[in-house]
């Protein structure tokens, strides 16, 4: 079922909801400047984005077989540090922290691969944290919300070098499928993104902007 994540506070929403059920923030709707004074919650500070803050990754089983068939020569290559040598297709599950790409599709609620780039090419995401969470059952939507705001965000302020809610760079997440789930797969992948530059060309650890 497709759902759509709101703006002002990233609660996701179903299809069919016209204003956030949290804060009532109209669908497609960008929140308004944050008043003086007022406190942005943990998990999603006031600050508009030009993505929603999270994509949900595609199973491992699926994952490794759609990538063998793509073929190995549009494989990412890494060099013996592990840093991207020459960018190509990447399965989600392997980005590594400090690695730039891009989605497949901008767009897209779900993926299974990404184009991953050197980050001196343009990109538009760095990967700088991942997380596991705990054995159990299929997290509710909260449940994701409560580990990506204990996860990404103090991942942020050590990344980038500044505090999240001070800086104009936003965060971006992938977490997994229920049937990847069952199979395993419980990581949180934690990427930063600049909302007004899609063509970066180089690291945003350390930029402190």
């Amino acid at each position: 079922m497709n759902r759509w994540v709101c703006q002002r506070c990233f609660e996701s929403n179903e299809d069919s909801a016209a204003v956030c059920a949290k804060c009532g923030l109209l669908r497609g709707s960008m929140p308004p400047a944050e008043a003086p004074g007022t406190t942005a919650s943990p998990i999603a500070p006031t600050k508009s984005s030009t993505l929603g803050g999270l994509v949900r990754r595609f199973g491992w089983v699926g994952v490794i077989a759609a990538f063998g068939i793509g073929g190995a020569i549009f494989a990412a290559q890494r060099n013996d540090a592990g840093e991207i040598t020459q960018g190509g297709s990447l399965p989600v599950q392997d980005l590594r922290i400090g690695d730039c790409f891009d989605p497949k599709d901008i767009d897209a609620e779900e993926a299974d691969e990404v184009d991953a780039r050197r980050c001196d090419e343009s990109h538009q995401f760095e990967l700088m944290a991942i997380g596991a969470m705990p054995d159990g059952g299929y997290p509710t939507d909260e449940e994701f919300e409560t580990f990506v705001g204990g996860l990404c965000l103090p991942a942020f302020d050590e990344y980038v070098g500044m505090v999240y809610e001070e800086s104009r760079l936003d965060v971006f997440w992938y977490f997994p499928l229920e049937e990847g789930w069952a199979d395993g797969d419980h990581l949180i992948q934690c990427a930063v993104y600049d909302p007004l530059n899609s063509e970066l060309t180089g690291s945003l650890k350390g930029a402190a902007r």
